[in-house]
């Protein structure tokens, strides 16, 4: 679900970009693509701008720690609470020998996120099919210290290119209601006995 959510925003993303810009590279895509292949070795393909997804942290001020119980005839339906996360992804720009449509590139990045910061059901169709997790997306750019920086280039296991980190929420996961073993009473009798 977080990599279909992505994709959908990848896809915008490269929409929004091909409609904006030629650069001297030619037409380039935006991929959603983890860096590393099964080896490990580095599988960025040149001239495109990568998605990748950075980290997962949970909400836990979202959280509701009690389960929710819908009655419907005699069933009871109970809902686990879902979790809500927030995730970090970095969009990175790899056009060998044209560092100057990477920077650029990155540019545009920005640039889409500044015009378009929330991600609803609304304002993204595409989305609609993910609607359940979502009721919003935002994104917002992160400011990366140095030392930081080294350390995402470190975890990708690749060496540094152009790039630009946001952090992403709400993303709730939740499981959908099941059907409880307990049936509601209908009618509740009482024996008295006489002594």
């Amino acid at each position: 679900m977080i990599g279909d959510i992505l994709e959908c925003i990848s896809k915008e993303l490269s929409e929004f970009i091909e409609k904006q810009v030629t650069y001297s590279s030619g037409k380039k895509n935006v991929v959603l693509l983890n860096p590393r292949d099964k080896k490990g070795e580095v599988k960025i393909p040149d001239n495109t701008i990568v998605l990748s997804l950075l980290n997962i942290n949970e909400d836990t001020t979202m959280r509701n720690p009690v389960a929710t119980k819908r009655v419907e005839g005699d069933k009871v339906y109970t809902q686990i609470p879902g979790i809500s996360i927030d995730i970090s992804v970095i969009f990175m720009a790899h056009f060998p020998n044209d560092y100057i449509s990477e920077l650029n590139y990155i540019t545009k990045v920005m640039e889409f996120f500044q015009q378009k910061d929330t991600f609803t059901v609304a304002n993204t169709p595409s989305l609609e099919k993910h609607k359940r997790y979502i009721e919003k997306l935002t994104f917002k750019l992160s400011t990366t210290k140095l030392e930081d920086q080294h350390h995402i280039w470190d975890l990708l296991g690749i060496k540094y290119m152009p790039s630009v980190v946001y952090d992403v929420g709400k993303i709730l996961i939740q499981d959908d209601e099941v059907l409880s073993e307990t049936r509601v009473a209908k009618r509740v009798s009482r024996v008295v006995r006489r002594k």
